[in-house]
């Protein structure tokens, strides 16, 4: 399959050659007319002449040597019958010339003439093209010069066309070569022209656009993905191990096989939620659930990360129940706990929670802060971001040199 640019090369030669013909073709066509009036009208002006002369009495011997095969016929009936045969006196018109081709290279001319006498008298010449004057042979200059000023100024169209559409088709696909990510953006002298061009340039501009964005989620669900499903594949490898150790000494791991059911729950959820917000859809299914439930969940969850930390967690269960999207209060809950955790390292955390909303307040040190963006709390807190922005939710973060507190309200 031939590329756009040499398929248009293609149009613009079949083009060009097309009109050629056509020129040409008129050009023929226009100086055979002018060479068949100037016959017509070179011998209408020496018969009309040489009528003159006769009809005045003056010498009428003219040395033209197409008039050597002139007739004078003084009445119609005297003319040849080949004349009759070919002029139709019904057809005819005084003093004014008819003509007829016998071959391409022999015509006659018929000349009914009225004389002073109020005489009609018929003059029949027979002439070979050969012994025409020279103006009403050959190649005619002006008609010659039009025809090169007509293509000239087609060659210059092409040209100008080519420039033009060519020229930029190409420049586009040069960037499409060297742009295969979809990092860059077309350059402003295509994508701000205001011909069809620039339509084509602004479109695919628009289309990379939505391109990277596509890729900008993508890798954020990735992120979150990977980030988000840490703990509960932990947990769920931790029940593994030990329902593993307790079925070799013949053990109960009920409580193991229930950490593995709700992590599978959590999972779910998680990539329920992910792909909700990767895909920018407008809302997510809400439901009743016990959000005091959802917290000491994660609290379990994650009481490895402050396992060897001087903390004291203090939390409230009031079998408070919502009735909101679960997956995205989850999100938010577990990325706040674990920003908790992993950016304290001694003192208390505290976590309040009602029908309204969830806050949370721990000690910060420097050196356990650093740390923790090791861990993932810049993307926590991004996730944290996104979904209280998409769903209208209240976040309010305050942080002082030694304390954050974080309150979310839905």
């Amino acid at each position: 399959m031939l590329k756009p640019a040499h398929s248009l090369r293609t149009l613009f030669s079949v083009y060009l050659v097309i009109s050629f013909a056509i020129i040409l073709a008129f050009g023929a066509f226009v100086h055979e007319s002018i060479q068949k009036n100037a016959t017509e009208n070179a011998i209408e002006i020496s018969l009309k002449a040489l009528a003159k002369k006769q009809d005045s009495g003056a010498d009428s011997q003219l040395t033209s040597p197409y008039l050597g095969r002139l007739s004078l016929y003084l009445n119609w009936s005297l003319a040849p019958k080949t004349a009759r045969v070919k002029f139709d006196l019904a057809n005819l018109n005084e003093n004014e010339i008819s003509m007829s081709y016998l071959d391409e290279h022999t015509l006659s001319a018929l000349l009914p003439y009225r004389n002073s006498q109020n005489r009609i008298l018929y003059y029949l010449l027979e002439v070979d093209k050969k012994d025409l004057p020279d103006a009403t042979q050959g190649i005619n200059e002006g008609l010659l010069l039009y025809i090169l000023a007509t293509l000239f100024l087609m060659l210059l169209i092409a040209y100008l066309l080519t420039k033009n559409v060519i020229k930029p088709l190409n420049s586009l696909a040069e960037f499409a070569k060297q742009n295969e990510v979809g990092n860059s953006a077309i350059p402003d002298t295509l994508a701000n022209r205001i011909d069809e061009i620039g339509d084509v340039a602004r479109a695919l501009n628009h289309s990379l656009h939505n391109i990277r964005q596509q890729q900008n989620r993508e890798k954020h669900f990735l992120q979150n993905a990977s980030h988000e499903l840490r703990s509960p594949l932990a947990t769920i490898g931790s029940a593994l191990h030990v329902i593993n150790l307790r079925q070799t000494k013949g053990i109960s791991f009920e409580s193991q096989l229930l950490q593995i059911k709700r992590c599978y729950q959590q999972m779910t959820q998680l990539t329920q939620a992910l792909l909700w917000l990767s895909k920018e859809e407008k809302s997510l299914q809400t439901s009743e659930f016990n959000v005091s439930e959802l917290i000491e969940f994660h609290l379990m969850q994650l009481e490895h990360l402050i396992t060897n930390k001087a903390i004291e967690v203090v939390f409230k269960r009031d079998n408070i129940l919502i009735d909101e999207a679960r997956a995205l209060v989850d999100v938010v809950v577990s990325n706040l706990i674990r920003n908790a955790f992993e950016n304290s390292s001694g003192g208390k955390i505290i976590l309040h929670h009602t029908k309204s909303g969830f806050s949370i307040s721990n000690p910060i040190y420097k050196e356990a802060s650093s740390h923790s963006q090791n861990q993932g709390f810049g993307l926590g807190l991004h996730l944290v971001n996104k979904v209280t922005q998409k769903q209208n939710w209240q976040l309010l973060i305050h942080e002082s040199e030694q304390q954050m507190d974080v309150q979310v309200n839905w």
